[in-house]
C-alpha cells in the first residue's frame, strides 16, 4: 500500500491525463482542430508530462492516460474513426514503453458501432487498457455529440456498453448533470461494469448553483458501488477555483458522499496546464482542500483509490 512516506513525499498516480500528437504529420490518430499544442508544441510526449508533474513534496508514481479521440474528427464513423481509435492506443502504449511508472490506457471506441467486439477486441491486446472512454456530454455538447445524440438513448450504444463486461473494461462516464438520471440505470442493469465519473459529473456553476438536479443524480450514482468519481477539472467552473466557495463546498460533499475510498484527484493535464494551473498550484490547492483528512486518507485521495479503480 502506498503511503506518503518518511520524508513527507505525497505519492500520486494520476487517473486522468493526456497525452497527443496534433502535428500535420501525426499518427495518434488526434485531430490538430479539435485539440491544443501545449505551450506550443504540437506533441505533448508522455515524456513532457512526467516532466510537468515534476512537484516538490510530490512523487508521480504512475496514472491512467485517457482517450482524447471522441472529441476528434466530428465528421467520421465507421472504420476511418475506429482506425484513430486503435491508433491513439497503439501510439500511446509506444510512449509507455519507455517509461519506469506504473501506466493503464483508458482507450476510445464508439459504442455503437456493429464492429465493437473487434473493435474491443483490438483495444484488449494492448495490455495496458483496463477501460474505455467515449464521452457522452449531451446538451451541452461535446464536438461529436450534437450530430450523434445522447447515447444513452441509443440502443446500438447500450447495447455496445454492455460488451465492456465480456472484456473485463471499464467505463469513464463524462457526462452532463440531466444524464445522471439514465446513467444510473443503466449502471444498475449492469452492476460488473465498473463506472468511473470525470471530472465531479462536469457541472456548470449554474448546475451546482441550482443544485437539486445535480444533487439527485449524484446520490443516485453514488449508490451504485462500482461506481467512483474524479475530483478533477474544477477550472471548467472557474478558472479561479481555488477561492471560489461553491466549488470547494462541492468537492467535500462529493468526498462525503462516496466516502474517502471512492475518491480521488486527477491532474487533467495538459488541459489545466492550458487553464494557468501548474502541477505545483494544483496539487497544492488539492492537498489544501483535505488537509483536514489522515494522511492515511489523504494518500489514498492522491494515490491509492485511483490505483484501485483501474486494477493496479
Amino acid at each position: 500500500m502506498d503511503h506518503v512516506d518518511d520524508g513527507g513525499i505525497m505519492k500520486i498516480w494520476d487517473p486522468h491525463f493526456h497525452i497527443w500528437d496534433v502535428s500535420q504529420t501525426t499518427t495518434s490518430g488526434h485531430d490538430p482542430e479539435q485539440l491544443f499544442a501545449p505551450e506550443g508544441n504540437p506533441v505533448y510526449t508522455l515524456e513532457r508530462y512526467e516532466k510537468d508533474m515534476a512537484i516538490e513534496g510530490f512523487e508521480l508514481t504512475g496514472g491512467a492516460f485517457v482517450e482524447a479521440v471522441s472529441v476528434c474528427h466530428v465528421d467520421d464513423d465507421g472504420p476511418s474513426f475506429e482506425a484513430c481509435c486503435l491508433a491513439e492506443t497503439s501510439w500511446t502504449s509506444k510512449e509507455m514503453d519507455g517509461s519506469d511508472l506504473e501506466y493503464r490506457i483508458v482507450a476510445s471506441a464508439s459504442l455503437e458501432s456493429p464492429n465493437v467486439e473487434n473493435l474491443l477486441a483490438s483495444l484488449k491486446q494492448h495490455q495496458r487498457v483496463c477501460g474505455i472512454r467515449q464521452i457522452i456530454n449531451h446538451e451541452p455538447s461535446w464536438p461529436r455529440n450534437q450530430k450523434r445524440g445522447n447515447f444513452l438513448e441509443n440502443p446500438s450504444w447500450r447495447s455496445g456498453f454492455a460488451k465492456l463486461e465480456d472484456f473485463g473494461m471499464s467505463f469513464d462516464l463524462q457526462l452532463n448533470p440531466h444524464q445522471f438520471h439514465d446513467a444510473s440505470v443503466l449502471g444498475e442493469s449492469h452492476p460488473k461494469i465498473p463506472l468511473i465519473i470525470g471530472h465531479l459529473g462536469s457541472p456548470t456553476l449554474a448546475d451546482l448553483e441550482e443544485g437539486q438536479v445535480y444533487w439527485d443524480g449524484m446520490r443516485r450514482l453514488a449508490d451504485l458501488e462500482q461506481t467512483s468519481i474524479k475530483l478533477s477539472m474544477f477550472s471548467y467552473l472557474d478558472p479561479d477555483w481555488d477561492g471560489n466557495p461553491l466549488v470547494i463546498e462541492t468537492v467535500l460533499k462529493v468526498i462525503d458522499l462516496f466516502g474517502s475510498e471512492r475518491c480521488f484527484f486527477a491532474s487533467n493535464f495538459p488541459v489545466e496546464q492550458h487553464q494557468g494551473w501548474s502541477a505545483s498550484k494544483l496539487y497544492s490547492a488539492f492537498l489544501k482542500m483535505v488537509e483536514y483528512l489522515s494522511e492515511e486518507e489523504q494518500q489514498k485521495l492522491f494515490s491509492e483509490n485511483a490505483r484501485s479503480a483501474y486494477r493496479l
